[in-house]
């Protein structure tokens, strides 16, 4: 090997200090810092002093971390020591407990293949659950977080219906995220019928766009008019047919970064008190991510949550604690026979919105274009009533 000797002075991250690099037959690092964190090949770090040696042709970059897998010494951006942030919205709710159980044990997509050896940080907002946070405190003192997880952070009081949600946001040390799963919702179409402005606010929250993340949303079936079975979500036209559904709709057009949210059919011409007043202007709609994915679930089933009360205010979790607590409590109840739907269970759910986080993060190349959306459901259609049977 030709002898080729020099001295470099290369600056670190901060600008304001800096490492000789010597070249003879190779290049030679050599630590000047106490407090610089260059790792060696074997996850050692270096100290004041230390010298290694690498094959000439070797990138520097830096800040960088070194690796000899394969014999080929390898220098890339040192990503670790700067956690992925991940937001879930409605963390507090049904879905929202079971997916930050699963997060905070199991990790985020199995951390396989490009989001191997990442960390996360996890951020739960939630509104206004009052046994939320000290159940979460009890959860996570009694089971071990999973290794990817650096640390899980509550966040409450977020109001999806006061426009101040963001700023509440950002003042808890959330300035920018990585992913987004959106699951707060106001999810009762009575309440929606009644209340559609805010059904409008915490429904379709334009603003939630100025993290400029991938958003995993969580949408509904209601999007469709209901009068056919099994829809499919590429050839089956939309047709929300109340308030709730419409609302969905709308946001997910959001994500697609389409110009019109509702077609005057989608908001039922005349034959509706919801005109779309409360419609928000698309002109005033940041751009979406195109990694976003909409899941459109039907009617969710399942077990408990890991938390001691539940999500519990003053109703029950989900229809299955529901006919649960109507049986122990021999309460005669009258189930609908004519709603039917293709019901699919929450580990399901769980493992689409892992599955598409950990995508979505994985992936950095916007050429997807806009947002996918896919049909949440089960094989099974049935009525309330035939689930109360069983």
């Amino acid at each position: 090997m030709d002898s080729q000797i020099g001295t470099f002075l290369i600056c670190a991250i901060g600008g304001d200090r800096t490492m000789n690099i010597e070249m003879s037959g190779g290049l030679i690092y050599e630590i000047i810092n106490a407090d610089e964190e260059w790792v060696h090949g074997d996850g050692s770090k270096l100290q004041s002093g230390t010298k290694v040696i690498l094959p000439r042709g070797t990138e520097i970059i830096d800040n960088a971390k070194i690796d000899f897998k394969g014999g080929k010494p390898k220098v890339w951006e040192e990503r670790q020591q700067q956690p992925r942030k991940i937001l879930i919205t409605g963390s507090s709710g049904y879905v929202g407990q079971h997916l930050l159980a699963s997060i905070a044990f199991q990790g985020i997509g199995g951390n396989t293949n490009s989001n191997q050896g990442a960390t996360y940080e996890i951020f739960l907002a939630y509104n206004a659950l009052p046994t939320f946070e000290d159940d979460l405190i009890l959860l996570l003192e009694h089971k071990k977080l999973h290794p990817s997880i650096a640390k899980i952070r509550s966040i409450s009081n977020i109001d999806f219906s006061n426009s101040e949600y963001i700023q509440k946001l950002q003042n808890a040390g959330a300035s920018s995220f990585d992913a987004i799963v959106h699951l707060a919702a106001l999810s009762s179409p009575g309440f929606c019928e009644n209340n559609a402005s805010d059904a409008w606010k915490v429904n379709c929250p334009i603003d939630l766009l100025s993290f400029g993340a991938p958003i995993i949303y969580l949408s509904t079936d209601q999007v469709y008019e209901g009068t056919k079975s099994y829809y499919q979500e590429d050839t089956d036209e939309t047709l929300p047919v109340n308030v709730y559904g419409r609302t969905k709709l709308a946001f997910e057009r959001v994500l697609l970064g389409s110009n019109v949210l509702l077609s005057e059919e989608e908001l039922g011409g005349n034959s509706t008190s919801d005109t779309g007043q409360y419609m928000p202007d698309t002109k005033s709609i940041p751009s979406p991510n195109p990694r976003s994915t909409i899941l459109r679930s039907s009617l969710i089933l399942g077990g408990r949550t890991s938390l001691k009360n539940g999500c519990r205010k003053g109703s029950f979790p989900s229809f299955l604690q529901f006919i649960e607590s109507r049986l122990n409590s021999s309460t005669p109840t009258d189930y609908f026979i004519n709603e039917f739907r293709s019901v699919v269970h929450i580990e399901d759910v769980l493992q689409a919105i892992n599955h598409f986080l950990s995508k979505a993060i994985e992936s950095e190349d916007a050429s997807q274009g806009k947002a996918e959306i896919y049909n949440l459901g089960g094989r099974t259609r049935v009525s309330r009533y035939d689930i109360a049977l069983k």
